[in-house]
C-alpha cells in the first residue's frame, strides 16, 4: 500500500511540475534570472506545504523522521555538483525526469549524466570515506533539536511563511 501511495503521490508531482512548466529548461532559467517567478512560487508553496505535512505526521505518529548526519566537508562538496550539473543542464533531478518524460532530450542526458555520476561517487566512497567524514561531522543536528523544542513550533512559522511569500510574490513572466 505503501508503494502505491508514494507513485500515486510521485505521478501528482510530476503531473504539477509538468502543469507549472518547471519542466521547461526556457522557464527554469528565467527563474534563476528572476524574470518569471512561477518556479519559485511552486518551490516556496512546496516547501510549505512540505515542511507542515511532514511534521504534523510527524506530530501525529504517522511519519517517522529520520535525520541524517550532518558532514559539513560532504554537503559542501555535493551542493558544489548539484550547482555545476544545473548550471550546464538547467534540470534538477525531479525536473529533468519530468522533462524526460515529456520526450526531451537534454533532459535524457542530464538523467544519463546524474547516473554515472552516482555510480562513479558509489565506486569511489569506500576509497573517499575516511575523508569525507572526518572533516565537519556532527552527528543528527536539527535547529528544534538544538533549541529543545518539538519541530512543528518551527515548522509551523516557517511553513506559513513559504505559503504566504508564494501567494505575495508576482505571477509568471510579464505579470506585476
Amino acid at each position: 500500500m505503501k508503494l502505491l501511495l508514494g507513485l500515486v503521490l510521485g505521478a501528482a508531482f510530476g503531473a504539477v511540475l509538468q502543469l507549472s512548466g518547471a519542466s521547461s529548461h526556457t522557464k527554469i532559467v528565467n527563474a534563476l534570472r528572476l524574470k518569471d517567478l512561477t518556479i519559485i512560487k511552486l518551490i516556496l508553496m512546496a516547501i510549505g506545504v512540505g515542511m507542515l505535512g511532514v511534521h504534523l505526521l510527524d506530530l501525529l505518529g504517522l511519519a517517522n523522521m529520520k535525520v541524517k548526519e550532518l558532514y559539513v566537508l560532504g554537503i559542501l562538496l555535493a551542493g558544489a555538483i548539484f550547482g555545476v550539473g544545473f548550471a550546464v543542464s538547467g534540470y534538477c533531478p525531479g525536473t529533468a525526469l519530468a522533462a524526460a518524460a515529456e520526450g526531451k532530450p537534454d533532459a535524457w542526458m542530464t538523467i544519463a549524466g546524474g547516473l554515472v555520476g552516482a555510480m562513479v561517487f558509489a565506486f569511489l566512497f569506500p576509497e573517499l570515506e575516511e575523508h569525507l567524514l572526518a572533516v565537519g561531522s556532527y552527528g543528527a543536528v536539527t535547529l528544534h533539536g538544538e533549541l529543545g523544542i518539538a519541530g512543528i513550533w518551527l515548522a509551523a512559522p516557517m511553513g506559513a511563511l513559504c505559503i504566504w511569500l508564494a501567494h505575495r510574490l508576482p505571477g509568471g513572466a510579464g505579470t506585476p
